[in-house]
């Protein structure tokens, strides 16, 4: 009877393994797993010392009961790792100890291992257990070092769990003096069983380890929801400032604090006759609405004349399967917080001068623009020209009247549900929900007409680069910077942006250096911004066309005057230094920040669609988008222009020109959006028509009386073509 007695203690011990085993891997956090592991570690030592009392084949329970040892050693180890967690010392446990703990555990393992064969470690006698027979422990010296290295773990536990008492609160000490006693009581078993003074047959250490581990569960995961309700009530209602009151499930008066006898000094409370109903009754609460669901509201009540703003939290409380157990009050006074709240919040979210939303609040909301329901979103980054003028001229209370107006007028046309925010350096984000680049351009340009009228007779005005998010893989950070970029470029380009000194300072070297004028580069500017938008360009490329068209011939600066300004035919030699002024240019562009995103136009704008240009002999698409744009417009520019060396031909012969070069020097879809720009704005469609035919006609001619003349006498109005279509 006895016998079966124990076989069941085994089996409920390793049942109570499993059960915690598979609880403490649910809580999933670090500290549960550990103690998870010791538990596997004991669940298996439990299942292979019952080897010992279920078979009858000696060399099987000496394996059982080898196997078990080993999984006790690790068992012990986990529970230091688990208790090392659960005091805090992971940082602070020396790491050479830790070591040296493993170390010895794979050595003992392996002496365990061949122990069956060898019996270096602890030998055994078969002793009659109920109906068969079960093996007794006589250790040997390893085996006994083997027992102190197990107290030494145990030691160390319990020395780490009293080094947590001495930081712990009176109250709370009993939530470590459970596992150290199960633990000093085990060790006690388990030596005294060792040695042959514990009289029993079997060990029973693997049970009391099991306990050990359950303890260790419930002190740390249940502890504080049941031995430490009487602490922590005492706690809240003595100590906690904020008026409470708590009813039970029917209604009746359980408990309150002292502090709410001093807001209510009218009222009586007694525990178990006043009612919830009779409470609310009496202090109208005109915020409440019914006592069925969780709800916050704010009550006002007078302190000794003075009215006090109490935010309310009302409670129904519930057990795990959702029966109602009580009602509970919480009174916070917010008297203070909500007079100072709105200034708070002004602070914190909008910028005082705009009224916009600042920096942090922008960048809080941006995640939201990543779901799909508000594409396209339109991204603008405005900033007002010459702000650091306007400062020091009028004051900085005239420049700050400036921004609220331009506020005031970016508010009206872009509406109330834009989001507005002022970002660093006087930046204005504006993003617009489900709107297109060019329905954004247009509120903006809008914007900058009214802020120019307005500002007639001052130097005031608003420059701004758009950017459009329409699918998940465009990036919102990038993204702004692409508008803020668009926006600089632009800045750049007018002469009193503080952005612009570097390109009037290398427009102005140009000029002196080459055939370009102001209005040259103003005409192809405003021409490549208009062609820019008739393909259907983003803002932030028309950006970067703009700059590109002012200093695409910036690497002329570098050129010798005399080939640059020679009128005849240009000699090899000199036509090689000439085609060097792309990548000189490319250089000065890559040397500088603001200058960077148009290297590769300036690099490439002599390129041709038909791969003969230079200086990398690119073709077709190779070439980057906006130095095929600036090729067409330019050349127009100049075709259409008197410059030193040719008089400008008429409107309808460049277009012409331009179309006999498609496909060959330029790309065919520039040249088609090009011209079709040109004839609807410019000249009447039939004269076109039969002004290219014209064109075209001598243009025939022009090739079979080249084929048929020597090459050194071409013409000068053929050379003056070929010239400005290739410089």
């Amino acid at each position: 009877m006895i016998e079966s007695n124990f076989w069941a203690l085994y089996v409920i011990a390793a049942l109570l393994s499993a059960f915690f085993l598979q609880k403490a891997y649910k809580r999933e956090s670090q500290i549960a797993r550990k103690l998870g592991i010791a538990m596997l570690m004991n669940f298996l030592m439990i299942l292979f010392y019952t080897l010992n009392m279920v078979v009858n084949y000696r060399l099987i329970q000496s394996m059982g009961c080898s196997i078990a040892f080993i999984f006790l050693d690790l068992m012990l180890y986990f529970y230091m790792e688990y208790v090392i967690s659960y005091v805090g010392w992971e940082f602070r446990f020396p790491q050479w100890l830790r070591v040296t703990i493993i170390a010895y555990l794979v050595v003992d393992s392996i002496f365990m291992l061949i122990n069956p064969f060898t019996q270096l470690t602890l030998s055994y006698r078969s002793e009659v257990f109920g109906d068969g027979k079960i093996l007794v422990y006589e250790p040997h010296l390893i085996f006994y070092v083997h027992m102190l290295f197990n107290v030494l773990q145990i030691c160390i536990t319990i020395i780490l769990l009293f080094r947590k008492c001495r930081e712990t609160p009176k109250a709370y000490l009993n939530r470590y003096y459970g596992p150290i006693g199960s633990m000093v009581l085990t060790m006690i078993v388990y030596v005294t069983y060792l040695i042959g003074i514990f009289p029993a047959h079997m060990d029973l250490t693997p049970i009391m380890y099991m306990l050990v581990g359950l303890l260790l569960y419930f002190y740390n995961f249940n502890y504080l929801r049941s031995a430490t309700l009487s602490i922590t009530r005492n706690m809240i209602f003595e100590h906690l400032q904020d008026p409470i009151i708590l009813f039970d499930y029917e209604g009746m008066l359980v408990d309150h604090s002292v502090y709410l006898e001093k807001m209510m000094p009218d009222m009586v409370f007694e525990n178990g006759r006043m009612t919830l109903d009779e409470f609310i009754s009496a202090q109208f609460f005109t915020g409440l609405s019914g006592t069925e669901n969780d709800q916050e509201f704010d009550w006002i009540y007078e302190d000794n004349g003075i009215s006090r703003i109490m935010e309310c939290q009302f409670s129904c409380m519930k057990d795990e399967v959702g029966r109602l157990i009580g009602k509970l009050f919480v009174f916070h006074d917010v008297t203070t917080n909500r007079q100072t709240f709105f200034q708070l919040e002004n602070s914190m979210l909008y910028d005082s001068i705009t009224g916009f939303f600042n920096k942090q609040s922008f960048y809080t909301q941006m995640p939201q623009w990543n779901d799909d329901e508000y594409w396209p979103v339109a991204i603008v980054v405005c900033n007002v020209d010459g702000m650091r003028a306007i400062n020091e001229a009028y004051g900085t209370e005239y420049g700050d009247g400036v921004m609220k107006q331009i506020a005031r007028y970016i508010r009206r046309r872009a509406g109330e549900d834009a989001f507005c925010a002022k970002l660093d350096n006087g930046d204005i984000v504006v993003v617009l929900e489900r709107t297109s680049d060019a329905d954004a351009s247009d509120i903006m340009d809008n914007i900058r007409a009214e802020i120019l009228d307005f500002y007639d007779q001052m130097p005031v005005s608003l420059e701004y680069g758009i950017a459009i998010k329409d699918n998940s893989a465009s990036n919102f950070e990038k993204l702004l910077q692409d508008a803020r970029t668009s926006m600089q470029n632009k800045k750049m380009l007018k002469e009193k942006s503080a952005s612009s000194s570097l390109v009037n300072s290398l427009k102005q070297t140009l000029a002196e250096s080459d055939f370009q004028t102001e209005e040259h580069v103003e005409r192809t500017r405003r021409m490549a911004a208009r062609l820019g938008k008739e393909m259907g360009l983003s803002d932030a490329i028309i950006g970067r066309l703009e700059l590109l068209a002012a200093l695409h011939d910036i690497g002329k600066v570098a050129i010798p005057q005399d080939i640059i300004k020679k009128k005849g035919k240009l000699t090899a030699e000199e036509r090689n230094v000439i085609e060097q002024h792309t990548v000189k240019g490319y250089r000065i562009a890559k040397s500088s920040p603001e200058l960077a995103e148009i290297a590769d136009g300036i690099l490439c704008h002599h390129e041709k669609w038909d791969g003969t240009g230079y200086p990398n002999a690119l073709k077709g698409e190779e070439i980057p988008l906006i130095a095929r744009i600036i090729a067409c417009v330019d050349s127009h520019d100049v075709m259409v222009n008197d410059r030193p060396y040719h008089k400008g031909m008429p409107e309808k012969d460049a277009i012409a020109e331009l179309r006999r070069c498609s496909g060959t020097q330029f790309d065919p879809k520039v040249v088609e959006a090009f011209t079709k720009l040109l004839e609807r704005e410019d000249l009447p469609v039939d004269e076109l028509k039969r002004a290219a035919e014209e064109h075209q006609k001598e243009a025939d001619q022009e090739a079979q009386k080249t084929q048929q003349e020597p090459r050194d006498e071409i013409s000068e109005s053929e050379i003056d073509i070929r010239r400005l279509l290739t410089e």
